[in-house]
């Protein structure tokens, strides 16, 4: 089935109308895209439902004109979720967020980090909005890449912000949760944090490759490399609030 019919298999299309901005350049952000003008003035973004209560924007309607540089990778075997943060920042309006993701993607495929696309699967805004991110994780698991290494197994979920300094939002929280337990729903993971899932790491600098990792179902980024990341107002969400919604979403899709 190819990407546009997929898109149409899935039904319940909502479209918004939206006004494009630019935003200003920080760490993240490519010099380069701060002057991309391809989020026309007013463009329409379609969602789709995959779930009551989780809508998410594909990746064709807001970057699909951004093509990976290389081959993505499948991701054989999704063992566990990553939550990240972008570490830019947390203020912004709706209508900025796609061009925020498509300075976020043109930053990873520079020469900086020299990744093929965005290392994130999906993207979770202030406003509960959630985004496809890297090309293909809105149909199967795709291998994905991460600073400090990527240990493997996981889809990435990031958050838009900095929350080291700031706080996630209601809605980015629960969006964030519901977008977790569909994933899981989607890849059979049982989430319940006692639990820890077993695999051998591919490499980063907290877990070399061949070094056996022990990881929560829902853990963040510092869990399995070295870094602040989702930062420290979000990490602490990830040890009950966010896996008892996400679990909570996932059961009511239909697995116990």
């Amino acid at each position: 089935m190819n990407r546009r019919r997929f898109v149409t298999a899935l039904g319940a299309v909502t479209s918004a109308a939206i006004f494009s901005s630019r935003t200003r350049a920080s760490a993240w952000v490519s010099p380069a895209a701060s002057n991309a003008d391809v989020v026309a003035a007013r463009t329409t973004l379609r969602t789709i439902e995959v779930a009551p209560g989780l809508q998410i924007v594909p990746r064709e309607v807001w970057g699909g004109d951004i093509a990976p540089r290389r081959t993505l990778r499948t991701e054989s075997d999704v063992k566990f979720l990553l939550v990240h943060h972008t570490a830019g920042p947390s203020s912004y309006s709706k209508q900025q967020v796609p061009q925020m993701l498509r300075n976020i993607v043109l930053f990873h495929q520079s020469e900086t980090k020299r990744w093929p696309d965005t290392c994130y699967n999906f993207f979770v805004d202030q406003f509960g909005g959630v985004w496809e991110g890297r090309t293909g994780s809105f149909e199967s698991p795709v291998r994905a890449d991460a600073t400090g290494g990527s240990q493997g197994f996981a889809q990435l979920v990031c958050l838009v912000g900095n929350f080291e300094d700031d706080v996630p939002s209601e809605e980015m929280v629960d969006a964030l949760a519901n977008l977790l337990g569909w994933l899981a729903h989607r890849y059979n993971i049982e989430l319940r944090q006692s639990k820890r899932v077993t695999f051998t790491s591919r490499g980063s600098n907290k877990y070399p490759r061949g070094a056996i990792v022990r990881a929560r179902p829902i853990s963040g980024h510092r869990d399995v490399s070295y870094t602040a990341c989702p930062g420290k107002n979000a990490y602490p969400l990830l040890q009950k609030t966010v896996p008892k919604k996400a679990r909570d979403f996932q059961i009511s899709l239909g697995r116990t």
